[in-house]
């Protein structure tokens, strides 16, 4: 039972508390919510946020949200969770670099932009295993940092990240130098993006990713850098511009590539500031290695690697200064070897080379297909920030405009009040904040009241004080509340405010302003009497009058002494306080001291008594470059000013003293009178008399050979700066237009305004030009006409032709006659001087001789006349010259004319057998040749070898037939190559030796031993001999012949001469150690491949053995 007592008192502890919560915080609100830079909120009400109420996130485009995209207001009054975060990019293609790099993944994969998570082709970044791998990126400036987003690389093959540590800041080598953004303790999943916020914005130029204190490989896939202190791209889009544009943005600049397609340098910059920008201009350091990064990645698709920037000089050879198009001078160009050269003077444009490595260039400006890249900022700002509580009144974001925070009622704004957006499209100062402030209630004052306008006590609240009748409030009416939660200034009071007469002086009088506080008594003096203390006093609160009444006493002064050359006037006939005494002096002179003195309260006059002094002036000022005359400097006085050579004097000459002791004038000057060298008289000389320029002086002028002087010879410097009359010349002297004679033509050359063309003039086209001296005039005659005088004429020095003017006199040479077999025609139809004769032969005939003749001077006509001459071919038999044995007949050599040709004995004809001589003089086709009657080869016969004589088997060339021991011939040992291609004779066999006949060769056989022992040792003394001296193949042809008449009685001929093979080869070269071993064991191709000849080409047989042995040398058998 008491348990559930137990229970419902904390039900109804649990249902007060609800209610009470609902009462208390029932009415609680959300300020308006903070909006980070480049971001916007939406809310349901912005007037009204109440607890539930939603606030939306969404950030300009081209910025990513990093946090909440939603918060929402609790009943405490405050929102949920931390204001997200919109940046852009800053690391996409900026320089990276890594510890080590294996296996393609370059350090460039970690920002390349491709967020793949497959190494597969080379996408990700890789180092080698090593202990503290890392990775970095150099954003070429200083960022402030907030979120860095890393994409892993996907399963397989290496280390999953582990213990990663995140660092930001300016040191490039010492990464542990750099503050510390994050860290990673744990081990990151495969092929994810994970996002890292720093604790608070790091600003700095190097972002370090390192797996610290671990020895493993470090492999990314992309990693991404975001701040709000750079434009994205979206902000850079110009208004209207194509959605195929290139940008990009660096260093709080947006930058346009126009690489796909081509302009002049004047066309590009229109085109730049048609989207309020220029050609890039001023651009160094960082931005420079940006700008030439870019341009190197987008170098394969560039149509030329020259790009316009934005510098230039005036057009000139002399010009030397470079300025970028916004007026600035260019102080550190990069300019490439031997640049700039301005070719031709006409290169006045700047471009960056890639053929140069990206180095300046000079160009003309009027090259129509480079590239260019345009420079702007963009024309509006990012949605501003604000904090929490902030509202923002304006939403024109455009460079130039401005925005004004505002608080709630009750909060006070700490900080900037209005930001503008700037040129540089960010906004100035930072976003203000809002503070709750409240002063509470005031105590009330007595005698009155103290009201609070609207019923507030909070920041800006105001209290209005006030008093009851016939009471005046000392001190501030009103109070407000003001920053530290204090209201400003004291309270006041209410005090009574009514006065009675005031107390009478003696010798014054007064009066009054009212008899309410604040009013006021003024006393004021008689004459003759002096008041000492305040003149008035004042009504106070409490109703006395403040302060002490003053006093008045007489004063008397006396006369003041007389003044020589001079009087006084008393103004009011008095001498006591007041009095004024007024002093003039006689003519020509003026009073030194006061003129007008005032009796003081302490009896003296206010002032020494003046004097008069006789008037003089100041002294003059002496002009410079002159001096001046005079007596003195009184009244009346009259001084002279004179200048030195070469001044002019300006003003008055003579200057006198008035009697207001002032010049009549002021002093003159004496003004240098330059009237400065006078430029080079062309053609001439100018010669400066005395040496100088200034008044007065002197120049005379003279003019070089060939020129005359045109205009004053002496100028006179003048007063005015300038040279008296007008400047001279100097006239070219010139010759006159040459006088043309009839049917003639004269041609002018080294007329040198005519740039040095040659002119020519006939009778009827004289124009009146003249010609300078050394000119060249060369008369010549109409066609027909001869010169009859000196044809050349000189301009010269005393400006006429030299010589005498030619004439000229027809010519005419008469018919030239007939040619036979030909004919003659005139070219022009006419026979005078310069006409030609032309000389052709009839068909089959050819001329001997020239073939055009002239009309001479001397009425002849040129050259011998030609004739015609029948056309022959060349003997045919001078063209088979050395042709073996090739014979020809001809029957004649005219034109149609025939050439038989046929071979000799032993030879066949390969060819035209008739040629004809054709109507050019050449016989038609080629001549023929003979090639030899060749009976090849005759093929081998069994057991037995065929030897072929001298190697050839042509016409006339024999063969002889061998058999093996054991065998005899049967047919001729000798056959010849006949001029029918074929061997003569029958084709020998070689057959087996019957038992007799074996028999019967045993004793020669012996015989045959024997000798061969002996021959061949005779051999072996050969070949030592032969080694040390080698000898000269001799063509044996006794020893073939000397075999044929012993051929039946098997005799051995051996010549020392011939111990070398047809091929040049020592016939014991070839021999090997086991040759004789087993001479028959081995095949012809065995032989063949250790460098021996086959049987039809051997001029030796090695030494067979056996019972039967025979050596054959030469063809010979040698038992």
């Amino acid at each position: 039972m008491y348990y559930y007592l137990y229970l419902y008192i904390i039900c109804i502890e649990f249902v007060l508390l609800c209610f009470i919560g609902f009462f208390v915080l029932g009415d609680r609100r959300c300020g308006h919510p903070a909006v980070p830079p480049n971001a916007k909120v939406s809310l349901a009400s912005d007037t009204d946020i109440v607890p539930g109420t939603v606030a939306t996130y969404e950030c300009d485009d081209g910025y990513e949200l990093f946090g909440a995209h939603q918060r929402e207001c609790t009943l405490r009054g405050d929102w949920t969770s931390e204001p997200p975060f919109c940046g852009t990019n800053v690391a996409f293609r900026k320089p990276a670099n890594q510890s080590t790099t294996v296996r393609g993944g370059s350090a460039s994969n970690g920002n390349d932009g491709e967020k793949t998570t497959e190494h597969d082709g080379k996408r990700c970044t890789e180092t080698q295993r090593e202990a503290s791998p890392w990775w970095q990126v150099d954003l070429l400036r200083h960022y402030a940092v907030k979120v860095v987003r890393v994409t892993t690389r996907g399963c397989c093959g290496h280390q999953p990240l582990q213990d990663l540590e995140i660092r930001v800041g300016n040191s490039s080598s010492d990464l542990q130098r750099n503050p510390l953004c994050a860290w990673f303790p744990g081990t990151i999943d495969e092929g994810i993006t994970k996002t890292f916020t720093c604790a608070r914005p790091l600003i700095g130029q190097h972002v370090f990713l390192q797996l610290v204190g671990v020895e493993s490989s470090l492999s990314l896939c992309e990693v991404e850098v975001f701040t709000t202190e750079e434009f994205s791209n979206d902000r850079c889009a110009p208004i209207g511009a194509s959605a195929d544009i290139e940008l990009a943005a660096f260093s709080r600049n947006c930058y346009e590539f126009n690489g796909a397609k081509g302009a002049s340098f004047e066309e590009a910059r229109k085109q730049c500031q048609e989207h309020g920008g220029d050609l890039i201009h001023g651009f160094q350091g960082a931005t420079s290695s940006y700008l030439i990064q870019e341009l190197e990645r987008r170098r394969p698709n560039l149509k030329t690697l020259l790009v316009w920037i934005g510098a230039q000089k005036e057009p000139g050879l002399t010009s030397r200064t470079w300025k970028w198009v916004d007026g600035e001078t260019v102080t550190k160009p990069t300019w490439g070897k031997d640049q700039p050269n301005n070719y031709n003077g006409e290169q006045n444009c700047v471009v960056l080379d890639g053929g140069r490595s990206w180095l300046w260039n000079d160009v003309g400006c009027n090259l129509d297909y480079l590239h260019w890249i345009c420079q702007y900022l963009p024309p509006t700002c990012g949605s501003p920030d604000k904090l929490l509580n902030t509202t923002i009144e304006d939403n024109d974001y455009h460079v130039g405009s401005s925005i004004r925070y505002k608080c709630p009622q009750g909060h006070m704004l700490i900080g900037d009040k209005t930001r503008e957006c700037k040129k540089d499209g960010f906004w100035s100062g930072a976003a203000p904040s809002c503070k709750y402030i409240n002063c509470g209630g005031l105590t009330p004052i007595q005698d009155g009241s103290v009201d609070l306008v609207d019923g507030h006590t909070t920041y800006g609240a105001k209290a209005i004080y006030s008093c009851k009748e016939n009471y005046t409030l000392v001190g501030n009416a009103e109070r407000m509340c003001k920053d530290q939660g204090i209201w400003d200034g004291e309270a006041p009071k209410c005090l009574f405010d009514w006065c009675p007469e005031p107390p009478p002086v003696s010798g014054a009088t007064v009066t009054t302003s009212g008899h309410k506080a604040g009013s006021l008594a003024t006393y004021t003096c008689q004459n003759g009497f002096i008041l000492f203390g305040s003149p008035s006093i004042t009504c106070n609160l409490g109703g006395t009058w403040g302060g002490t009444p003053p006093s008045c006493k007489y004063v008397d002064c006396g006369t003041p002494a007389q003044v020589h050359k001079g009087s006084f006037r008393l103004l009011n006939g008095t001498t006591t306080y007041g009095s004024i005494a007024q002093f003039t002096c006689e003519p020509d002179y003026w009073l030194a001291g006061a003129e007008v003195l005032t009796c003081y309260r302490d009896g003296k006059w206010s002032h020494d008594i003046p004097s008069c002094e006789l008037i003089s002036c100041s002294d003059p000022e002496v002009p410079t470059g002159g001096y001046m005359e005079a007596y003195d400097y009184n009244v009346h006085s009259t001084i002279d000013f004179h200048c030195e050579k070469g001044h002019k004097l300006i003003g008055e000459p003579s200057l006198t003293c008035q009697p207001d002791g002032e010049w009549s004038g002021e002093s003159p000057k004496c003004e240098y009178v330059d009237c400065g060298k006078l430029p080079p008289l062309p053609y001439g000389s100018a010669e400066l008399l005395n040496g100088t320029t200034h008044l007065g002086s002197i120049i005379q002028y003279s003019c070089t050979t060939n020129y005359r002087l045109v205009g004053p010879v002496r100028r006179i410097c003048t007063e005015d700066f300038q040279w008296s009359d007008s400047s001279p010349r100097c006239e070219e002297i010139r010759c006159p237009e040459p006088i043309v004679a009839e049917n003639s033509i004269v041609s002018v050359t080294g007329n040198d305004r005519m740039h040095g063309r040659t002119l020519i003039r006939t009778r009827s086209s004289t124009q009146g030009n003249t010609y300078r001296i050394g000119a060249l005039v060369k008369y010549r005659c109409e066609r027909g006409y001869k010169v009859v005088g000196e044809s050349l004429s000189t301009c010269e020095d005393n400006g006429q032709w030299s010589g005498v003017r030619p004439k000229c006199q027809y010519v005419d040479c008469g018919n030239p006659g007939r040619i036979q077999n030909g004919k003659v025609t005139l070219a022009t139809n006419a026979t005078y001087y310069g006409a030609a004769a032309l000389y052709e032969c009839d068909e089959h005939w050819q001329l001997d001789g020239v073939s055009r003749r002239l009309c001479q001077d001397n009425e002849t006509w040129s050259s011998e006349a030609p004739v015609c001459k029948e056309i022959t071919c060349v003997d045919p038999s001078i063209q088979i010259k050395g042709s073996i044995g090739l014979l020809v007949v001809t029957s004649t050599l005219s034109i149609g004319g025939e050439a038989h040709y046929r071979c000799e004995r032993g030879y066949s004809l390969k060819g035209n057998e008739t040629r004809t001589c054709l109507p050019k003089g050449q016989w038609a086709g080629a001549p023929p040749v003979c090639i030899p009657i060749d009976c090849k080869s005759p093929g081998t016969v069994d057991n037995g070898r065929v030897i072929i004589s001298n190697s050839s088997t042509i016409f006339g060339s024999s063969i002889e037939y061998h058999c093996l021991p054991q065998y005899q011939r049967v047919g001729p040992f000798l056959r010849k190559c006949l001029d029918d291609g074929k061997w003569s004779g029958e084709e020998p066999k070689c057959e087996l030796i019957t038992n007799e006949a074996a028999e019967n060769g045993a004793l020669p056989l012996s015989v045959g031993v024997g000798c061969g022992i002996v021959l061949f040792l005779l051999m072996l003394l050969g070949v030592i001999y032969l080694r040390l001296r080698k000898a000269t193949p001799v063509k044996n042809t006794e020893n073939i012949e000397g075999a044929e008449r012993k051929e039946d009685q098997n005799a051995a001929v051996m010549s020392y001469a011939t111990l070398h093979d047809t091929n040049g080869r020592h016939i014991y070269d070839h021999v090997t150690d086991n040759l004789y071993d087993s001479p028959y064991g081995e095949s012809l191709a065995e032989n063949s491949a250790y460098g021996r000849r086959s049987d039809t080409e051997s001029a030796y047989e090695p030494e067979p053995t056996g019972p039967n042995a025979v050596v054959t040398i030469n063809g010979v058998a040698v038992r």
